[in-house]
């Protein structure tokens, strides 16, 4: 039996989704065939027991209904006022989202999911409102009818004949909490229409002819059916237990996408056979070469469907080439499609193209590929080539053309001089009309040139010469090829100046896209990330950016970046669109919501700039503003690069964060390293002091009186010398403390610094005055720029470590002179060394050398490394070197000192 037991990593995902669905508010759609079949009673019925099992609940928008029953439902409910607008001299009244989310109920009543709003508010489609509240945790209960899903539009209108113009995504359906689909009769609709209780009777009576005959409702209420009952089963299917990998292959469909009016409907069917073969489905653009001729509608309608693709959960892929068939059949057998759907519009021969149809074609190409075809009665009307921007040409191609032809002439001439032939000069100007087919621009300048080609070759070489009449009957069919050959070889070289064009376009982009990955993997900083980031993103869309950065959802910085292809004059206004108080408005709530915004979207439409979240773990890092405009849209391949480079951008960011918290942990790791040493050790070491201390005292104590004034002051020695240890050592713990917490302050002044050595001296603790310890300065009064009580220790730490690491009768001198504009400190021994595997290692906390007495083999290893640490903060460093012959040199400078007279 196969093991299907989930893998850890898919149950860390299931609860990380489960815990990402708690925060959002649940949507609860009331589903309709029609108008009148009773969803908002039912909305409103549903939030009375609701409301009675004691949830807060509020009604944002309702229809006005003439329904009295309709409107007692209305009664106990808490109705928020809704936002009257003044638009283009009339007034609407919309839904306050502002007004509900200060409210902040449990559950929110919104009527009309599909309505369209006022241009002015920031979201164009109420269910742009409604994906907001539940983003805030909101729960909403919604109305909606069949007509007005994105995927039933095209079925829709050819049962009824209607052309439903507010529609919905189809996401918002499948993603629903649930889903209660609100049926009658299609007679008891009928006879409520007729007393009036949807429409006044004058409407009504129109209605029952058009758009409520039974057969219309009958077929509407069928798809509603079909469309709750696909939706139920995919929930059961996918979500009662998702953790469980499912064993059938997915199918994927491939759709074309194109400018076509009849487009969204080809769309439209490859979607809703996705969704009932619970397949994916992919839309493939094809953006041939030349594709300059393409007007603005085109362009519009391209973008349309483009989102009309992602909105249906459609992934959209980009291409470049000639051939539209050879490019399906060529992703298709590369990303493993099942099946392609294309529209019978595209199928249609051109009057202008001699290719066979492309389904022909595409069975060539992949023959074992299903194809489905999808009917369409709105084929495009049959259309000439749009030429008009190719029949216009520049006066100084004009200029180019006079100079080849005058040195193509001049050749021709010569050669007809000296006996070579016409056919061979016909081919001199040939190779002109290539010439400026290669330096000129337009489709027109390709036939001036062929033209004026044959006129030079006809005036300069045919009889008679020098005029244009020709006598012989041949020199007809000679003008005519020469013009063809002209135009024709003028006509492709154009075409591959075009490819070239656009070869050289597309690895631009794509050379800025793998630059933005080189260059910030090799970005060590945060600010260093964001100029890479950002300037890579103005070289790929060339307009200027606005990166705000984003801390607790509020903008704390933000950052303008510039482009070389305008002037100043033009970036400082660009700059100064984002510096007010609406721009920045929108970028807190696209900071606060996640959701892209601005220019070419939903949401703030009429802002002046195309809004980017940077999310980098689950939170908003920044806010990235693009200057377009609605004139200029970011184009659709340039789309898709911009976002490969904001993910290389959050992969950058998330790197870094990672670093810093990996680098904070092994700190903490590091510290909690420390603290178990130090606990160990100073168990271990306050032990034999602390010992020694209560034993000597407990002698005194017992045994005073008997014991002579030498043992006795040997006894008081032994207890100073210990508790001077003991006092030193914890000195040593206290500054490691302060130092590890960035708690001590650095008080730097000039200090005399024999005083400085001398009151180290005070400190040490001198082991029965067993070492020779002696200084010397030069010159005598020396000053050196340090904060003294920090130095001090130095001085005391070195000097006890010499002291406890070389035997009785050593000898430690401590040297200090000015070179330069420092003061270099040398404090010597003449003791054992320091072995050479040990200094790699000196300062660094807790380590210890090899004992030489007995009775100094004590502690932590603290008081060279509290040594370098303090050094480090003077902007010194502590070195160790070999004595000669014997011993050891510890090494240090500090700044000199200078005292200012003035003061």
């Amino acid at each position: 039996m196969d093991d299907v037991r989930p893998s850890p990593e898919e149950i860390l995902a299931k609860i990380k989704q489960e815990e990402k669905e708690a925060k959002v508010g649940k949507l609860k759609i009331f589903l309709g065939y029609a108008a009148g079949v009773g969803k908002t009673y039912a909305m409103l019925d549903t939030a009375q027991q609701a409301k009675k099992l004691g949830m807060d609940v509020v009604v944002g928008y309702v229809e006005p209904h003439p329904r009295p029953e309709t409107a007692a439902l209305l009664e106990g409910l808490e109705l928020i006022p809704t936002r009257k607008i003044n638009y283009k001299g009339k007034t609407f009244e919309e839904l306050d989202i502002d007004a509900v989310l200060k409210r902040r109920p449990q559950l929110v009543l919104i009527d009309e999911l599909a309505h369209t709003n006022v241009a002015t508010m920031r979201h164009l489609k109420r269910y742009g409102d409604v994906e907001e509240l539940l983003a805030k945790g909101i729960h909403v209960y919604t109305t909606v009818n069949i007509q007005h899903i994105e995927s039933l539009h095209d079925v829709v209108e050819e049962i009824t004949g209607v052309k439903v113009r507010e529609r919905i995504p189809d996401y918002l359906i499948d993603e629903a909490a649930q889903i209660k689909l609100v049926d009658i009769e299609p007679d008891d609709l009928i006879q409520r229409l007729k007393e009036g209780k949807i429409y006044h009777l004058e409407q009504a009576e129109k209605a029952l002819d058009f758009f409520f005959r039974k057969q219309n409702l009958v077929a509407l209420r069928e798809i509603a059916l079909r469309r709750t009952a696909d939706t139920i089963y995919h929930h059961k299917t996918y979500e009662s237990n998702p953790l469980v990998q499912s064993v059938h292959v997915e199918e994927h469909l491939l759709v074309g996408i194109s400018s076509s009016p009849t487009n969204a409907k080809v769309i439209r069917t490859a979607a809703r056979l996705a969704q009932a073969i619970h397949g994916k489905f992919t839309a493939l653009y094809v953006q041939k070469v030349e594709s300059n001729g393409s007007n603005e509608a085109n362009s519009e309608r391209l973008q349309q469907h483009i989102k009309l693709t992602e909105q249906l959960g459609g992934h959209v892929v980009i291409v470049q080439e000639d051939d539209v068939a050879s490019a399906l059949a060529n992703y298709a057998q590369i990303s493993g499609v099942t099946k392609l759907v294309i529209g019978r519009s595209a199928m249609k021969k051109k009057w202008w193209r001699s290719n066979s149809k492309i389904s022909d074609r595409l069975n060539d190409f992949a023959p074992n590929l299903a194809i489905h075809i999808v009917p369409d009665q709105e084929n495009e009307k049959m259309s000439f080539p749009n030429v008009k921007s190719q029949l216009k040409f520049e006066w100084m191609d004009l200029l180019k053309m006079s100079v080849v032809f005058s040195l193509t002439s001049l050749i021709g001439l010569f050669f007809f001089a000296i006996g070579v032939s016409e056919s061979n000069i016909i081919t001199i100007y040939i190779l002109g009309v290539l010439v400026l087919a290669s330096w000129t621009s337009g489709w027109m300048m390709s036939v001036i040139n062929s033209l004026v080609a044959v006129l030079l070759f006809n005036y300069f070489f045919t009889e008679p010469r020098f005029s244009f009449e020709a006598y012989h009957r041949d020199y007809l069919m000679t003008f005519f090829i020469m013009f063809l050959s002209g135009f024709i070889t003028s006509s492709l070289t154009r075409k591959v100046k075009k490819q070239a064009v656009a070869a050289v376009q597309k690895s631009y982009r794509m050379e800025v896209l793998l630059e933005t990955n080189r260059k910030l993997q090799h970005a060590k900083s945060l600010e260093e990330i964001i100029t890479e980031g950002m300037s890579q993103i103005v070289k790929l869309v060339e307009k200027p950016v606005e990166f705000f950065e984003i801390e607790n959802k509020l903008i704390v910085k933000s950052t303008f970046f510039r482009t070389d292809s305008m002037t100043n004059i033009e970036n400082k206004e660009i700059a100064t669109l984002f510096d007010n108080v609406s721009e920045r408005g929108i970028v807190t709530w696209v900071a606060n919501n996640k959701h892209v915004a601005g220019v070419s979207t939903d949401i703030f439409p009429e802002a002046n700039a195309y809004y980017i979240p940077f999310v980098s773990g689950d939170n908003v890092k920044g806010v990235i503003g693009i200057a377009l405009s609605k004139e200029s849209p970011l184009p659709a391949f340039e789309r898709h690069i911009l976002h490969a480079i904001l993910n290389d951008f959050s992969f950058a960011l998330d790197k870094w964060y990672l670093q810093k918290l990996n680098e904070e942990v092994a700190r903490e790791a590091e510290l909690e390293q420390m603290r178990t040493n130090l606990l160990r050790a100073v168990s271990h070491d306050l032990r034999t002091p602390l010992t020694t201390i209560s034993g000597n005292a407990e002698i005194l104590l017992a045994n005073g009186i008997k014991i002579n004034n030498t043992e006795r002051n040997q006894l008081y020695q032994d207890i100073y010398n210990n508790s001077k240890w003991l006092v030193q050592m914890v000195e040593n713990l206290l500054a490691v403390s302060r130092l590890d917490d960035g708690q001590l302050a650095i008080e730097m002044q000039p200090e005399l610094v024999e005083d400085i050595i001398q009151e180290a001296l005070l400190h040490v603790v001198r082991m029965n005055n067993t070492h020779k310890i002696t200084y010397n300065v030069e010159p005598e009064l020396l000053l050196a720029l340090m904060d003294a009580r920090l130095i001090i220790q130095v001085i005391i730490n070195i000097i006890d470590n010499a002291v406890n690491y070389t035997p009785a009768g050593s000898e430690v001198i401590i040297t200090a002179k000015e070179i330069g504009k420092s003061v270099h400190f040398s404090i010597m021994d003449n003791g054992p060394g320091i072995e050479d595997s040990l200094k790699a290692r000196l300062f660094e906390p807790f380590t210890t050398g090899k004992v030489q007495r007995s009775d100094s083999g004590r502690g932590l290893g603290l008081g060279l490394a509290l040594c370098q640490t303090i050094l480090k903060l003077h902007g010194s460093e502590l070195t160790v070197a070999d004595n000669e012959p014997i011993g050891t040199i510890f090494n240090f400078k500090l700044e000199k000192g200078v005292v200012n007279i003035d003061e």
